[in-house]
């Protein structure tokens, strides 16, 4: 049973068989799609954390450009 992704490239493609469905099989495409999710527990509390920082400087800023 083939893979989402390479469904969808064929279909962007449009023919079924093309080269790069020759070459991308839906084991790689598995591969990165399980890396993606596998880094998604880090990479969100960073970005929250980034987010949070800068709009803590942004208050402190603020704060002190009305005092």
């Amino acid at each position: 049973m083939p893979s989402f992704f390479v469904v969808a490239l064929n279909q962007a493609a449009g023919t079924s068989g093309t080269v790069l469905s020759g070459v991308v099989t839906s084991a790689m495409m598995n591969g990165v799609l399980d890396e993606v999710i596998g880094l998604l527990p880090v990479t969100v509390p960073v970005m929250i954390s980034f987010i949070g920082l800068r709009k803590g400087i942004s208050f402190i800023g603020s704060v002190l450009h009305s005092a």
